[in-house]
């Protein structure tokens, strides 16, 4: 579908892709119900750097494969990012402008907002917001819990078995 009033983005846009960093024009919609710029990104699997003028911003593909080298192979966020870049262009000619600082604090930000979604955070009727410290914590599945892996009537144990 395509707006019937669309409005220019700045010139130099870059997205980090999986397959390098590409300076991409695009148009947003201008409509009547418009949808802020950085919604419009996220509606197009895209992740904004920045909520009120983006310059820079990731595919949800690299942030998942980001996320998941990071979790199996310790792969750090720097040596990713020269990676892509290498990727980009691996001649040294023409590199463009590090976007190191905005890969981290993005994937910093996904990371987190994966915590929220796997912790259920999502659908609670009071929102995000009310999420207390450590909630997101996986209980450790060997300390002794009543009713999920300790026997019922374990307080009447004798002493040298509890």
């Amino acid at each position: 579908m395509f707006c019937v009033s669309p409005t220019t983005c700045h010139s130099s846009l870059l997205v980090l892709h999986t397959n390098g960093i590409h300076e991409v024009s695009i148009l947003y919609c201008d409509c009547a119900h418009i949808v802020p710029p950085h919604i419009q990104l996220l509606h197009c699997g895209m992740y904004p750097a920045s909520q009120l003028v983006v310059k820079t911003c990731a595919t949800f593909e690299l942030l998942n494969l980001l996320h998941k080298l990071a979790l199996t192979t310790k792969a750090s966020n720097y040596n990713f990012y020269r990676a892509i870049e290498n990727l980009t262009t691996n001649t040294g000619l023409n590199v463009p402008k590090s976007r190191y600082k905005a890969l981290f604090r993005m994937t910093m930000q996904w990371k987190h907002l994966k915590l929220l979604k796997q912790g259920g955070r999502a659908h609670d009727p009071d929102g995000v917001k009310v999420t207390q410290s450590g909630e997101l914590a996986v209980l450790c599945p060997s300390c002794p819990r009543p009713g999920i892996n300790l026997p019922k009537g374990w307080e009447d144990a004798p002493p040298e078995f509890k």
